[in-house]
């Protein structure tokens, strides 16, 4: 099983999204020591002082894009662009951070301009009739992530009890992390698996790909291996393709990643 840039722990996650946000000076020292201070990510609610601070993080994120911190925002003057509504975020938010509009409105994608086109693309008529799509004539548009439902209340607040299971039961693991991705940064799942205590069989080592390049780097813990793809944001794929297919063939024939350059 292959687990990319997850969100599998609430309170590592959130963790490692604000300390990743300083490592990388995206949040300043004040606004840093404020979410420290205020904020404790063990609670399911935070305190109003909390909610302040976190504001002050996600503002950020309104100039920047969270998926990858190094890709520039869209800034087309199109009234596709200047019209649109930010997307919901993809997938299931932590439970304190997705009470924040910050959260919930986030760009996504290689071409930032991405969700413009598919949007108005997917809410053609003809496009909808040839994917039968949208027969009840629902009112509202298709957008990228339905604000219609805001919040997913029905996710679990860890997933390591369930990783633990699947590793007991001999189900070969890989968890990767695009080392760019300010939405669920490599800080926050290596803080998740240093939480599940699996002893290491292999310590951080670098892996290869292509005229000698390091690709990333991993740990080999005992029934799971950790893979970290550099220069990669949230969507591997999309900003390192050769690197994740590399990955994927590697997984398929259950073969380790090349540690020496090639």
């Amino acid at each position: 099983m292959k687990v990319g840039n997850a969100l599998m722990d609430d309170e590592t996650d959130q963790t490692g999204m604000v300390d990743y946000a300083w490592d990388h000076a995206v949040i300043s020292d004040r606004v840093y020591n404020n979410i420290k201070i205020k904020c404790n990510f063990s609670r399911p609610n935070p305190t109003q002082d909390c909610k302040k601070a976190l504001n002050a993080y996600f503002d950020v994120y309104y100039i920047i894009d969270m998926y990858n911190l190094y890709i520039p925002t869209c800034v087309s003057n199109s009234s596709i662009s200047s019209n649109r509504q930010h997307p919901v975020i993809q997938g299931v938010a932590p439970q304190i951070f997705s009470k924040f509009d910050g959260w919930q409105k986030r760009l996504a994608g290689y071409d930032p301009c991405a969700p413009n086109y598919t949007k108005v693309y997917l809410n053609r008529p003809d496009v909808q009739k040839a994917l039968h799509a949208n027969v009840t004539n629902v009112s509202y548009p298709w957008t990228q992530c339905s604000e219609i439902v805001p919040v997913w209340w029905d996710s679990p607040a860890s997933l390591l009890p369930t990783l633990k299971k699947l590793i007991a039961g001999g189900i070969r693991i890989w968890v990767l992390s695009g080392d760019t991705d300010g939405r669920i940064p490599v800080t926050s799942t290596r803080l998740t698996l240093n939480k599940l205590g699996l002893k290491i069989n292999k310590e951080w080592t670098p892996w290869y790909t292509h005229h000698k390049q390091v690709g990333g780097w991993t740990i080999e813990y005992e029934g799971l291996m950790f893979v970290s793809i550099r220069g990669a944001g949230h969507q591997v794929p999309s900003f390192k393709p050769r690197q994740a297919l590399q990955i994927v063939r590697h997984f398929l024939a259950n073969k380790k990643l090349s540690s020496t350059p090639f």
